[in-house]
């Protein structure tokens, strides 16, 4: 495999994105968007209340939380074909084990270390990977590494659905883990590298001979930064909430008494609109600028959660629609507006904040709303909170923007 690299380095760029497929495919497709098949199977088997067993999707979330400020450092520092390998053999091992387990601390201490490999594998290295890779064609290049999340999700809600029911949700849990690893582990080994340069490449759009170009830093005050920080911070968090929802679409339609197949059904539906709304909106970003792509996302939102209120099966499937291609900018968003603000090597070490923070915020997402269903009996609080956030993401959006453009006309004097 390494000699036919070598003889392909042209293309290069887009073996990386390759290799970023499969790794944002097997750890966020096959593990993280699976997660809520298996919350009504292991509640009803062993006792636990949905709210409980939801949970442990919060202690993934906060354990990321201590790697993520870290992950530009790791990248830079260490071997990434080391540092990506081992986060792969942690994920799938952790999920396999979960098939053995019979108390909830055991999920919990799962996902502790679940959560530390997923800082790595998940939402963050991919966007820095790609930027060094792609000077041309970024937006599309995360649209399709992202979309791949969804489609394994769609592909794989579906099979494992079929799994549980054939062979319990502890089988589910193995085959879980082991495709995991066998998806993750040759990209890390063989194809994906940090910069171009390791490889004797040039990103992608740069001719070889010229080199990378040194991006211009973006002149902003300290309190410029801090606040443009913040803004990116809340605005992510706020969408990444909002995707908790898809770990409980599964008992969203049980709960309007419908068979946990629709459940799967409705989820696939979600997977495969958030995938090619990914590429879609990344597609819009390259040709026709950021903005019109927040706009284009946010416009599937707010009908989204208003969708979901009804129990009719065509309403559901359009609701669960426009939510996938809404959440895609839960991706999609935080890197490319990152990179507007922060340029260069300092692109890491911010994508990398923005990237806790927001984490940090969401990680209580599944657990909130699995809690607010217990507690009312419905989904109807937590699709009217989910519905007030989308509002309050393109508020926040729009306010950066404005001031990306008074930053842009400051730099230029």
């Amino acid at each position: 495999m390494s000699s036919l690299i070598r003889k392909n380095r042209a293309g290069r760029a887009w073996l990386v994105l390759l290799g970023c497929c499969m790794m944002q495919g097997g750890s966020m497709g096959v593990v993280m968007n699976t997660m809520g098949l298996f919350f009504s199977a292991v509640s009803r088997d062993l006792g636990f209340s949905v709210g409980g067993i939801s949970f442990y999707k919060t202690v993934a979330g906060l354990s990321s939380c201590i790697l993520l400020p870290f992950v530009g450092k790791v990248l830079y520092r260490f071997d990434t074909r080391v540092t990506l390998s081992l986060s792969a053999l942690v994920m799938a091992v952790c999920t396999a084990l979960m098939g053995t387990f019979q108390a909830l601390w055991q999920w919990y201490l799962s996902a502790f270390l679940l959560g530390i490999a997923s800082a790595m594998l998940l939402s963050t290295s991919e966007p820095i990977i790609l930027a060094n890779w792609f000077c041309e064609k970024l937006g599309l290049a995360i649209g399709i590494s992202a979309a791949f999340s969804g489609v394994m999700g769609m592909v794989c809600n579906m099979a494992f659905e079929r799994v549980i029911f054939a062979w319990g949700w502890r089988a589910g849990y193995y085959v879980t883990g082991g495709l995991c690893l066998l998806m993750i582990l040759p990209m890390t080994l063989f194809v994906i590298r940090l910069e171009p340069g390791m490889v004797g490449c040039s990103p992608y759009g740069v001719p070889r001979e010229a080199g990378q170009p040194e991006e211009k830093m973006l002149e902003m005050s300290r309190k410029g930064r801090l606040g443009v920080l913040t803004a990116l911070f809340l605005a992510a968090g706020v969408m990444q909430f909002c995707v908790g929802f898809s770990a409980q679409i599964v008992t969203y339609a049980t709960a309007m008494g419908k068979t946990m197949a629709t459940g799967a059904f409705l989820v696939s539906c979600s997977m495969i609109a958030n995938a090619g709304g990914k590429v879609l909106l990344g597609q819009v970003n390259d040709a026709r600028g950021l903005k019109l792509a927040c706009v284009t996302g946010a416009a599937f939102g707010v009908p989204a959660f208003l969708v979901l209120f009804s129990d009719r099966i065509p309403m559901m499937t359009a609701g669960c629609l426009l939510y996938g291609a809404a959440m895609s900018l839960a991706v999609i968003m935080p890197p490319l507006l990152t990179k507007k603000f922060f340029r260069g090597r300092e692109y890491p070490k911010a994508f990398s904040l923005v990237m806790m923070l927001s984490t940090f915020a969401s990680s209580f997402s599944t657990g909130i709303l699995g809690w607010m269903y217990d507690r009312c009996g419905s989904y109807g609080p937590s699709l009217l909170l989910c519905l007030m956030l989308c509002i309050v993401f393109i508020l926040l959006c729009g306010g950066m923007l404005v001031y990306y453009r008074r930053l842009l006309r400051q730099n230029r004097t």
